[in-house]
């Protein structure tokens, strides 16, 4: 009979692991099925903001005279450029590339997608747990969220880009190039940009936005106690030396999790845990109700 007890015992608890394993896994199909839908709709945009700035980098070159280092030493292909043409690419660079008007013009693009984002996760919580409200996307803590998460990424795109752009026009200049060559480089520089940074960009903002917009959908709540940490449980699933595999581990709403971060995406993490992260979140203890 005791054998019988334990057995049906362990039997339970399988079962209840499965359900939970099984429930996470459907949570994170959802959540990556709804953040892909809009990283699609944000990555056209995307490549013809930097189209944009490819065209007017490449005009304002044909309008700016390339420096002439004379007698500079020459890098070689397979060094660093000078010091010489690292401060000319500099100077240069600050000529054809207004980072003030870049900063507004990418805030202007990512804006709106990431505000879908944001208020899409937000009332998916409400709905999740029962809240008989919109969640609030125009609340001033869901403002201020969403203008420092598209403020911090425009600087971060920007000033990418410029230094891309220092680095490739450096060393045409250590080569004594011609616009047409130099053109050819930065063409490159934005090749690249339209390619693997737009797909990293797209998929790191909107998972970003969405899980800020989840965990202000528990704060607004005013019944989630705790939240859980759900992963893609894959081998795609960063462990070193930030760990994102932290299975279903469970926090209260205002403590950390055991890797530093309030939630995934924390825009006070590091950037390592931050991008391409496809981890979220989900609602855990509720407040009884009165």
């Amino acid at each position: 009979m005791r054998n019988e007890l334990i057995n049906t015992f362990i039997t339970r608890i399988a079962a209840e692991a499965l359900t939970e394993e099984l429930d996470l896994e459907a949570r994170w199909n959802v959540f990556v099925k709804r953040t892909e839908a809009t990283e699609e709709k944000f990555k056209p945009k995307l490549r013809t903001f930097f189209g944009v700035q490819e065209r007017s980098v490449l005009s304002r070159m044909r309008r700016t005279p390339v420096p002439d280092l004379g007698k500079a030493v020459r890098a070689e292909l397979e060094k660093a450029a000078s010091p010489e043409a690292r401060l000319a690419a500099q100077e240069y660079v600050d000529k054809v590339f207004d980072p003030e008007e870049w900063l507004i013009r990418f805030e202007d693009v990512e804006l709106p997608f990431a505000a879908d984002a944001f208020r899409e996760a937000g009332q998916a919580v409400f709905v999740d747990i029962e809240v008989q409200a919109a969640f609030d996307v125009t609340s001033a803590q869901a403002q201020k969220k969403l203008k420092d998460l598209v403020s911090k990424t425009s600087l971060a795109v920007n000033d990418t880009t410029q230094a891309r752009l220092r680095t490739a026009l450096a060393t045409g200049f250590d080569l004594g190039e011609s616009i047409p060559k130099l053109s050819e480089r930065v063409a490159g520089v934005f090749d690249i940009a339209k390619g693997s940074r737009t797909e990293m960009i797209a998929r790191t903002e909107i998972v970003g936005a969405s899980n800020q917009g989840a965990h202000q959908g528990y704060i607004d709540s005013e019944i989630v106690l705790t939240e859980i940490w759900i992963d893609s449980r894959d081998d795609r699933v960063r462990t070193s030396p930030h760990n994102h595999s932290l299975g279903n581990e469970e926090v209260k709403l205002d403590e950390r999790f055991s890797n530093g971060l309030l939630y995934p995406h924390d825009p006070n993490g590091a950037p390592g845990n931050v991008i391409n992260c496809r981890c979220t979140t989900k609602a855990g203890k509720l407040k009884k109700a009165a």
